[in-house]
């Protein structure tokens, strides 16, 4: 199936729900060459939508687990400036909490989004092909169960005149019940465990990438806070480092997993339980 603009995209010059329709490649191809007319585009896809609303009847017998919400935004002046903020919707009330977190951020990130297009727009008002400047924010879930949440959030970005795209991830953690967030300083057995911590860590990015020595030293310092990204699976801890914090541009983000086990000697034994799922 192809994804077609019934209002041409270089007329409206954007993704918008009620102008795009999903048509197979010989409708697509057609409706281009005018052969089906916008009002009859119309009237199929509200045909479409009436089929997915029948009053009364569940779509599915399975029960909705996430939903996907996305804040999307094209600069009238440019097409190439589009900002996409993908974040899960999840439908427990409590965990609601966190997609409210995410989504607050992504407002954020929209607001200097929109100010970093007014500032080029006021350097160059007559020019219409301003360099392209654009936004991009994925997620994924890591773990979602009665005891634990955690989401792993990646924003792509290119500002204008940068030499090259920009990475930043984030985390959303969170014991469920009850309901609270996540810290690393909670979890370690006491404050000197960060050193161990810290070492397995640095031991681990030498022993599987090409990375320099000094760098990981630098970036793998006994701070909590140089460990605070990190994301719980069913097995573990996964640790993250964005570009030029343990390595170079060109070697990208760096991840490093610890196994409930490895951790078993540096969290304290409460906190280690809650984490560790019935099957770990």
């Amino acid at each position: 199936m192809d994804i077609h603009h019934i209002i041409p995209w270089e007329t409206c010059g954007k993704h918008e729900y009620a102008n795009l329709i999903s048509l197979c490649p010989n409708c697509h191809r057609r409706a281009h060459k005018g052969e089906i007319d916008r009002k009859s585009l119309h009237l199929y896809k509200a045909a479409l939508v009436a089929s997915f609303q029948v009053s009364g009847e569940a779509l599915f017998s399975a029960p909705a687990v996430e939903i996907k919400r996305r804040i999307y935004e094209v600069d009238p002046a440019s097409a190439e400036c589009t900002f996409s903020f993908e974040f899960p919707d999840f439908v427990n009330p409590t965990a609601r909490i966190v997609s409210k977190n995410i989504e607050a951020w992504g407002l954020e990130l929209l607001a200097t989004f929109r100010q970093s297009q007014d500032a080029e727009h006021r350097l160059h008002p007559t020019k219409p092909d301003y360099p392209i400047s654009w936004l991009t924010g994925s997620y994924q879930v890591s773990r979602r169960d009665a005891q634990v949440i955690s989401v792993r959030y990646d924003i792509e970005q290119m500002a204008f005149g940068a030499a090259h795209r920009s990475y930043e991830t984030r985390v959303q953690n969170f014991f469920v019940d009850p309901f609270s967030p996540m810290l690393l300083e909670e979890l370690l057995a006491s404050p000197q465990a960060i050193e161990p911590l810290a070492e397995a860590v640095r031991r681990k990015l030498l022993s599987v990438g090409d990375l320099d020595p000094t760098d990981v030293e630098f970036g793998t310092a006994p701070d909590p806070d140089r460990f605070s990204r990190f994301v719980v699976d069913q097995y573990g801890l996964t640790f993250m480092f964005d570009p030029y914090e343990v390595a170079c541009y060109a070697q990208g983000p760096q991840h490093v997993s610890l196994s409930f086990e490895e951790l078993a000697e540096l969290f304290k034994r409460e906190q280690l339980y809650a984490l560790a799922s019935p099957d770990s």
